[in-house]
């Protein structure tokens, strides 16, 4: 019987795509049912795009990996993963899993989450019974409830909550007390899965390293929020040619003491990736930037564009080139490169509760062979996004938004997936 209604969801599922669309991209679409998974591929047709989906991610590839003496990027480009995944797709991802296996030590973490990502589950299960220590910090609500329940799945592992309304949002990781992982990516289908936009970083040098440590025992022993230390960084000289400086909220006023200064001394250019921007201080200092002759582009994620529509149009009024992303995935990073040669990038994302009441931490880096790699990353995003966007914003979740009708996922967090949302029923 299950085998029979599993066969009958696929040929509905198969129906409504061939007779609502025009598209010839294959998509590979998951179904949960009862026990089991079952993959589906569809063909689809398309009037707006005369090259396979295939074809046009080629054009917008870019290296996932660059390394610089001891910092190494991971960006995660959305246009190679047209549907999320429970298997671990993102390089920073896979990174991350392998050092996790081949930990001798110690493992600390500070997660928003953890959600549909087994793989990062069991090595972490697994590298508690080989004898590592492993402990791990959580986002609960003031009632302790886990923002995502996988987290719940790690088995004598101690994880410390931080039963608030306001969220810890960190996303990285601490390998033998030797390695940092951190940045802007969850672990999540969405992020883990290589969905979303991203940015991670890892990091060997002792000072920095040592800072995050410091940040995840106070948050480990139940420390939070305002009642923290503030174990940010000076700027630390690194292989030469590189600084870089670790910074915390609330605590270590990351806006103001690193964020502000940098868009205040913008000489040429500004490039900023956001998921959400809500700060009037962070818009002002961008279009005082633009008024004095630089060159300012931003890419903002589709439902903050559309949330946050007075931002957003205040910024292209004062002449601000600002696409909004129709890439299926989420916009997920929170950077900002400034004059081919500092990149500031990590979990906090540019509103007032990431910078005055949430767990959070940013990295301050100044070199320009990383910043420059970083920008072409950037313009490979920017260019894949059409330049009809630069004046319109496209539904999160709708037929403009490449895989958003086909991904299973709830993309504008109304409550409705796919077929059921208003944008996936008809064309725009």
């Amino acid at each position: 019987m299950k085998k029979v209604l599993s066969i009958f969801v696929v040929i509905l599922l198969y129906l409504f795509v061939f007779i609502f669309s025009e598209d010839k991209t294959e998509y590979k679409v998951k179904i949960n049912l009862p026990k089991e998974k079952v993959e589906v591929k569809i063909q689809k047709k398309a009037k707006k795009f005369n090259t396979t989906k295939n074809q046009q991610n080629k054009a917008f590839l870019y290296p996932s990996v660059f390394e610089k003496g001891n910092i190494v990027l991971y960006p995660n480009n959305p246009n190679e993963f047209p549907y999320p995944s429970f298997e671990p797709k993102a390089k920073a991802c896979r990174v991350l899993i392998n050092k996790i296996n081949n930990a001798k030590k110690s493992i600390d973490f500070a997660v928003y989450g953890i959600d549909s990502q087994d793989e990062l589950i069991l090595a972490l299960n697994n590298a508690k019974k080989r004898g590592v220590i492993v402990r791990g910090v959580s986002d609960s609500n003031e009632f302790g409830e886990v923002t995502y329940k996988d987290i719940l799945k790690l088995k004598n592992i101690p994880i410390t909550l931080d039963n608030s309304r306001y969220i810890m949002h960190n996303k990285f990781f601490i390998i033998d007390d030797t390695y940092l992982l951190t940045g802007t990516m969850n672990m999540t289908n969405t992020g883990c899965g290589g969905y979303n936009s991203n940015l991670v970083l890892g990091v060997q040098n002792e000072t920095i390293i040592n800072a995050y440590k410091q940040e995840f025992e106070q948050m480990f022993k139940g420390i939070f929020k305002k009642n923290k230390k503030d174990f940010s960084t000076p700027l630390v000289q690194l292989n030469n040619d590189i600084q870089i400086k670790a910074s915390f909220s609330p605590s270590g006023d990351i806006y103001e003491k690193i964020m502000a200064p940098a868009i205040k001394n913008a000489k040429k250019n500004i490039k900023v990736s956001i998921f959400v921007l809500t700060r009037n201080d962070l818009k002002k200092d961008l279009i005082e930037a633009k008024k004095r002759g630089v060159d300012v582009k931003v890419i903002m994620d589709s439902l903050s564009a559309r949330n946050y529509k007075k931002h957003l149009d205040e910024l292209r009024q004062n002449g601000i080139k600002v696409k909004a992303e129709n890439w299926g995935g989420k916009n997920h990073e929170k950077t900002i490169s400034i004059d081919d040669e500092i990149l500031i990038t990590g979990s906090a994302n540019f509103s007032y509760n990431a910078v005055l009441r949430n767990d959070e931490n940013i990295l301050f880096i100044k070199n320009k062979e990383i910043t420059k790699f970083y920008n072409g990353f950037f313009e490979t995003l920017y260019s894949s996004i059409d330049d009809k966007y630069l004046t319109k914003t496209p539904a999160s979740e709708g037929f403009e938004s490449k895989g958003s009708c086909f991904d299973k996922i709830d993309n504008d967090f109304d409550g409705k997936i796919d077929y059921m949302d208003s944008g996936c029923k008809t064309k725009q």
